[in-house]
């Protein structure tokens, strides 16, 4: 699986990681970090966790190392549980990441609807065996209203009205199922200028609905809440997020804990990668890690 981690060196060196430390990759992916960690520190363990069944089955059949493979616990499950798992494997943590970006596999080779340039259907699930709405669903059967809400909340897109009221004309016609049909519906409904922006026009739009119907800003707030809680004290987190509204709600919460006394900020404010990362991965250039650690 190609999938670089973001700002591996940044997570090993933050995460302080003592001797036999028990760390959780709440989103594995392709395992950069698990692997990073593993490779660095011989007495580690790491309890992985993967809620795409296709990325967790990918993974679990890549042959590792077998004296890592000793040390790691994957599992397929959402870190929205991330209390129930630590219970279940009595994996109490010394140290948390979680790596918020959509994994180039599901842009790649999901074939799910998640990149508007690839003719797909309109899934967007993360797993498909757990959320049963599509964004095909929601295009097609809520009101023009709430398609209104997604795309201004959820994509802070500025033409979010007349996207709407236009695909609400089309699926009256014909439903829209699929990412062409979509961006076809988005390229009609702004203006020129915008098409000619360095973002695609259908960026914004295409966010909002795998957000959407993920419920992932809720998962972020409930994920980083749950995390802290179960943390040792001493132990650190680390968050990296990809988006604003995503980073905006951990800035938050982590603002309040820290008032609360529950945390304290280990590096105030946000890391960024270096310029000689993101000339080597450019999806590290949106990267903003924050880290923390427990005191109480």
């Amino acid at each position: 699986m190609v999938h670089k981690p973001v700002m591996l060196n940044e997570v090993i060196k933050y995460l302080n990681i003592q001797p036999k430390a028990k760390i959780i990759d709440a989103t594995l992916n392709g395992g950069g970090h698990t692997r990073g960690i593993l490779e660095k520190y011989q007495d580690v363990k790491v309890l992985g966790i993967e809620y795409d069944p296709d990325i967790f089955q990918e993974f679990k059949s890549e042959s590792l190392n077998p004296k890592l493979e000793s040390r790691i616990i994957i599992v397929n499950d959402s870190y929205i549980n991330l209390r129930s798992i630590v219970e279940k494997y009595n994996f109490r943590p010394d140290g948390i990441i979680f790596d918020l970006g959509l994994s180039s596999w599901h842009y790649e080779k999901s074939g799910r609807g998640f990149s508007f340039m690839r003719d797909e259907p309109l899934d967007m699930r993360f797993n498909p065996g757990d959320k049963t709405r599509t964004a095909a669903d929601v295009i097609n059967t809520v009101p023009e209203e709430e398609i209104e809400e997604i795309l201004r909340l959820y994509g802070e897109e500025g033409f979010f009205k007349e996207i709407s009221k236009n695909i609400v004309k089309a699926r009256k016609i014909k439903p829209i199922i699929k990412t062409t049909e979509l961006v076809d519906v988005i390229m009609n409904s702004v203006p020129g200028w915008y098409k000619r922006k360095k973002i695609h026009p259908a960026t914004k739009t295409f966010q909002a609905l795998r957000i959407a119907v993920n419920g992932e800003l809720e998962n972020v707030e409930n994920g980083v809440l749950m995390a802290i809680d179960v943390l040792k004290s001493g132990g650190r987190l680390i968050v990296i997020s990809f988006q604003g509204l995503e980073d905006k709600i951990v800035r938050e919460i982590f603002k309040q804990k820290a008032i609360a006394g529950t945390i304290k900020w280990v590096i105030k404010g946000t890391v960024k990668p270096k310029w000689s990362e993101i000339k080597e991965n450019p999806r590290a250039r949106s990267a903003k890690m924050k880290i923390v650690e427990k005191t109480a």
